[in-house]
């Protein structure tokens, strides 16, 4: 069946809000202090704020700004994820150190993606949460560098325009990478009422997101 992709955006723009709104207030303030909480709010805020990004970028004809996007978010949400769960504190403390020089170096690097997921797949983590990462990987990953990094896809669609149904997936897959990032925060925070809130948005507005 046919997405009507103005109908969608709009649509998406209220889950977002949605979203947004059952996470203002007591959750954010619920953080627990430590360094591993704060990089995982972190990366889940710049998640959601990336997904916004993305809405915003579409409805003022800007795909192909739009498209880079999208492999940022979910770099951010599997960075949330890993932080949350698989880092060893030793990373977390390194990675947490002030730099000891201007040098703009990075105190200590993350691990690939494949690693990542690997880790993450080995962790405490809901497994539901790796394999929806999983699989978003498997299905889009080639794309979505193409789109980031300036590839052929990306010159190409830039001169002959993106498919409809292109747009529709991959705004259903910002939409559900902000979710996740909306339920880690809920997890960060142990607000299961928060958690249970943002379920029944994603139950009502199922059709914003990935099927699977």
């Amino acid at each position: 069946m046919t997405v009507d992709i103005a109908v969608l955006l709009d649509n998406s723009n209220t889950f977002d809000t949605a979203l947004r709104t059952a996470l203002i207030g007591e959750t954010e303030r619920a953080i627990p202090p430590g360094a591993r909480t704060n990089a995982a709010f972190a990366y889940c805020k710049i998640a959601l704020e990336h997904g916004s990004g993305f809405q915003h970028l579409l409805a003022i004809d800007n795909a192909t700004s739009a498209m880079a996007l999208v492999r940022l978010q979910y770099e951010a949400v599997l960075r949330g994820s890993w932080v949350l769960y698989a880092a060893p504190d030793v990373w977390i403390e390194k990675f947490s150190s002030e730099p000891k020089s201007n040098s703009g170096k990075e105190p200590a690097k993350f691990p690939d993606v494949y690693q990542m997921l690997e880790e993450l797949a080995a962790s405490s983590a809901d497994q539901v949460l790796f394999q929806s990462l999983a699989t978003l990987k498997a299905k889009a990953w080639d794309a979505l560098n193409s789109y980031t990094h300036g590839g052929l896809r990306m010159m190409t669609r830039s001169l002959n325009g993106f498919e409809p149904e292109l747009l529709v997936w991959m705004l259903r897959t910002t939409n559900s990478l902000s979710y996740i990032a909306a339920q880690l925060l809920a997890h960060v925070a142990n607000d299961p009422a928060c958690s249970n809130q943002l379920f029944s948005i994603r139950t009502a507005m199922s059709d914003c997101m990935h099927s699977e």
